[in-house]
């Protein structure tokens, strides 16, 4: 029976000792070497409890700070004790801390593992192929087995924005590259209190880009002096991203086009009308000024040839004279050879100072009016102008100068054959009258 009852004690103590809680907590909980760690023993009494001291054992890898505390004191039931402490491991590997909490009724045993990691954060690209020249919109996350916060990313190129609060571990940047490079990524971090950094390198390809394409297609290639023909161009935007304040232009014409945006795979559609007023090889030169997002200003342009034949889109044809006594009748017409409508037509007619005007009000393609001038002059020279505005609004003219000749087969007008046919009549008819005042002497 006495050699029972110590034993029974023991138990008991061992059994008291026990029923005590102790909890230990590391933040963080995972470490990269050098890293410290806040680290807190809570004891908690089941009853009341005369705790005598703590102590702390480590490896030799992990520094514990302070590592033990003496003369706690007594615990009442129910309430905590709290013992702050750090640690800090210098290299990476999994270390076993072990904590002793000493109370009256015996000692309390509480193990924690410590893992120290060294692995830094990773970057990852949603994209690795980029577009030279565009404004590329890559998005990325950053990887880490640690528990790490307030991350931020700052590219080591010129991007936007140049520092990226990362948020559940993602971001993203706009970059617009003109040469193939290597992208560089300074990505800074706290692990529990600890500070890194770290710069890390993402390889990716580039390809080129197909930029925004001008189509320019004349209606016609060929054309008369004063004639419009119209002349339609198609924007594209193959690029990857989209573009701003878009203007079209072309080397004849005073109109320019403003496109706001063009996104990408879009198309915008304007029209030009051209005209020429001298003949010849006329190179024609269509050019797009566009901003991307970054407000770089970008250049395009496309070159053709139109052919504008040496006569104008309205001209005199038909030209007929006809001569009297009592003066000129010029008769002829106006043909429309273009392929736009003229409006407001003048046929002016000048003859020895003397001026006359015939109106037509338009002429559309193929088609063609008459007109009709008198004169009581017999002038050797008519000047014809003709006058008219093509579909732009523009001004034309042209000038012929019909010059009338003595004889024509079909000039119906007194010539010197007609002065010789009336002295022949009146000779005769004084030889009829000789003879008539002879006979009637005779008698």
């Amino acid at each position: 029976m006495k050699k029972i009852l110590p034993i029974l004690i023991l138990l008991a103590i061992i059994q008291t000792a026990s029923a005590q809680i102790v909890k230990i907590e590391i933040t963080p909980q995972t470490l990269l070497p050098n890293d410290v760690a806040d680290c807190k023993l809570t004891f908690t009494a089941q009853h009341d409890t005369y705790v005598s001291g703590i102590t702390l054992i480590s490896p030799t890898e992990v520094q514990v700070t302070p590592s033990s505390i003496s003369g706690v004191g007594w615990i009442s039931t129910g309430y905590t004790y709290e013992f702050p402490f750090t640690i800090k491991a210098k290299e990476s590997g999994t270390y076993t801390l072990t904590a002793y909490v000493h109370t009256l009724n015996g000692t309390i045993k509480q193990s924690i593992t410590i893992r120290v990691l060294d692995r830094m954060p990773e970057i990852v690209l949603d994209k690795t192929i980029l577009t030279l020249n565009e404004v590329n919109t890559v998005h990325f996350t950053v990887i880490s087995p640690l528990d790490i916060r307030n991350v931020v990313v700052q590219p080591l190129f010129k991007a936007d924005p140049q520092i990226i609060s990362v948020q559940s571990g993602k971001g993203s940047f706009k970059f617009e590259p003109t040469k193939p490079q290597s992208l560089k990524f300074k990505i800074s971090f706290y692990n529990g209190k600890n500070y890194h950094e770290v710069v890390r390198t993402v390889n990716v390809s580039y390809m080129s880009s197909k930029g925004v394409v001008l189509n320019v297609t004349p209606k016609y290639h060929a054309t008369t002096i004063g004639d419009v023909i119209p002349i339609d161009v198609e924007v594209a935007n193959l690029r990857g991203d989209t573009i701003y304040s878009i203007e079209v232009t072309a080397n004849f014409s005073k109109k320019q086009f403003q496109i706001p945006v063009l996104k990408s795979s879009e198309v915008a559609r304007v029209k030009f009308d051209f005209y020429s007023e001298t003949s010849g090889e006329k190179i024609i030169r269509v050019d797009v000024r566009y901003k991307d997002e970054f407000g770089n200003i970008h250049y395009e342009h496309k070159l053709l040839t139109i052919r504008v034949m040496n006569e104008t889109a309205l001209q005199f044809s038909g030209i007929e004279i006809e001569r009297s006594l009592s003066g000129l009748t010029l008769t002829g017409e106006v043909c429309n050879v273009g392929k736009s409508e003229a409006y407001n037509i003048y046929v002016i007619a000048n003859s020895n100072g003397v001026t006359k005007t015939y109106y037509i009000d338009s002429l559309e393609p193929s088609d063609f009016d008459t007109f009709e001038f008198t004169f009581k002059n017999h002038s050797r020279v008519i000047i014809l102008e003709l006058k008219w505005s093509n579909e732009v609004g523009e001004i034309l003219e042209t000038e012929e100068v019909v010059e009338i000749p003595m004889e024509s087969f079909n000039v119906k007008t007194s010539s010197e054959t007609d002065y010789v046919a009336i002295g022949v009549s009146v000779c005769v008819l004084v030889f009829v009258i000789l003879l008539i005042v002879l006979a009637w002497r005779r008698k």
